[in-house]
């Protein structure tokens, strides 16, 4: 496959371009409908009842991202390289492949989620009421095929398409949680309203995917065969594996946080915190979303040896998601309180000081996206791990004290801890990875 590096940079700039707008346009929507379900169920329940909502949504979460290959990162890496006119065996084989992983990601999410959850029944005396909320909401975790989803529309530039899925299902959550909260719904119907949304959305999300596939399509994904991946993607496993196991390091600190509130504090505490957490969460979104975009960029520049544009690229990423950043960090500081109020009442005002530090932890944190998607491009899985591992190792040696000294807001600290040594680790390692990458120095100028 040749590239033009005229032609190279011009395509990828101008469709990285449409793409970010599609993919921050839509996560702009999909949040603001999104925080106002967030904010109904929020007047529906008091703020220990919202604990015990968050607690169960945060156990699905940290189940589904601890134990789930996240199979569009080696999907979109050795897809970025494959000439689907001579080469469609191969693109069919690379997606079982990523299919099968999801599969087995979310039956093993699914079979640890409802262990734990049976497991604080006989342990801790937890309510079987609440348990049976648990077990139902752990149900999504079976139909979780998003990883190959992703790949599939990431790879076909079809980024506007995933806005639009986003925001429908979004506003269809939305619709059902304002029914809810009319007819004065209690903790059960919110969860099943969870439940059942999160099923449909990653069922429309598939079958929409796959309506992108070269024909004959979805008969000839269910016909292709994962074997020999190895041989025709070497290292695939070996990434696939190191993407999956620095994910679960990364996603349990950023996942697992609200359990460690709710259980060395109170639901209550849990409550505020999840909040403060979910709004930021519109920040940390747009920062996943860009990487999204670059990330394949990314993989193209690198694998055409164009050392200056690939370094470009970071930098002018890096430099638009911290300018970002600062401005809601500002935003936040000035009218994050009445905003709180307005929007989940009064009775969750605690929470804006841990919206404050929460915001700035997660600036801090997405100011490194572009530099994780260039160390995935260039295939420095090894450096990620590692950086990966020392943020880890620094949150949980800060959070369970912090957490028992200050309550929630020593989880906020842990973040900020965790998020200063993430940039710095990225910073160092992407300049050596950059560095010794075997660039292409007749067309890297």
């Amino acid at each position: 496959m040749t590239f033009s590096p005229v032609r190279l940079r011009d395509a990828l700039a101008h469709r990285r371009v449409k793409a970010v707008f599609h993919l921050l346009t839509g996560t702009a929507a999909t949040l603001a409908l999104t925080l106002l379900s967030i904010a109904l169920v929020a007047r529906l329940l008091t703020p220990a009842p919202y604990g015990v909502f968050a607690m169960i949504l945060a156990l699905g979460q940290a189940c589904e991202r601890l134990l789930s290959f996240q199979s569009w990162q080696p999907l979109i890496r050795s897809g970025a390289t494959i000439d689907l006119e001579s080469d469609q065996a191969s693109y069919f084989k690379l997606l079982k492949f990523g299919w099968l992983l999801d599969i087995g990601g979310g039956v093993a999410a699914w079979f640890i989620a409802s262990g734990l959850a049976i497991a604080g029944y006989l342990l801790f005396d937890i309510s079987l009421q609440n348990i049976g909320y648990t077990l139902l909401f752990a149900t999504s975790l079976l139909f979780n095929f998003n990883g190959v989803s992703t790949a599939i529309f990431r790879l076909a530039g079809q980024y506007r398409a995933i806005a639009t899925i986003q925001v429908v299902n979004a506003l269809v959550r939305l619709l059902c949680v304002a029914g809810a909260y009319v007819a004065g719904a209690g903790l059960f119907e919110l969860i099943l309203i969870w439940t059942i949304t999160q099923i449909l959305g990653s069922f429309v999300n598939f079958a929409f995917a796959v309506r992108l596939l070269p024909r004959p399509g979805f008969r000839q994904l269910l016909k292709a065969r994962a074997q020999g991946i190895s041989s025709r993607f070497p290292g695939i496993w070996r990434f696939a594996l190191g993407a999956n196991f620095s994910l679960t390091l990364w996603s349990s600190a950023q996942s697992v946080d609200t359990l460690i509130v709710g259980w060395l504090a109170d639901p209550a505490s849990a409550g505020l915190f999840h909040i403060a957490k979910r709004i930021s969460r519109v920040v940390m979104q747009v920062g996943a979303q860009v990487q999204a975009v670059v990330y394949p960029d990314l993989s193209r520049i690198a694998a055409a040896g164009k050392r200056h544009a690939f370094v470009r690229v970071l930098v002018q990423t890096e430099l638009l998601l911290a300018a970002f950043g600062a401005c809601c960090f500002l935003a936040v500081l000035f009218v994050g309180e009445p905003m709180v109020r307005i929007a989940v009442g009064p009775h969750f005002a605690g929470a804006v000081p841990l919206l404050i530090v929460q915001i700035l932890a997660v600036t801090l944190t997405m100011s490194g996206s572009a530099s994780r998607a260039g160390l995935l491009a260039l295939g420095d899985q090894r450096s990620l791990l590692r950086t990966v591992m020392a943020c880890t190792l620094a949150f949980y040696c800060a959070v369970f004290p912090l957490v028992l000294w200050i309550g929630p807001m020593g989880a906020n600290i842990a973040h900020l801890l965790f998020a200063a040594i993430w940039l710095v680790g990225l910073g160092f390692y992407l300049r050596r990875a950059i560095s010794v990458a075997p660039w292409n120095e007749a067309t890297g100028k």
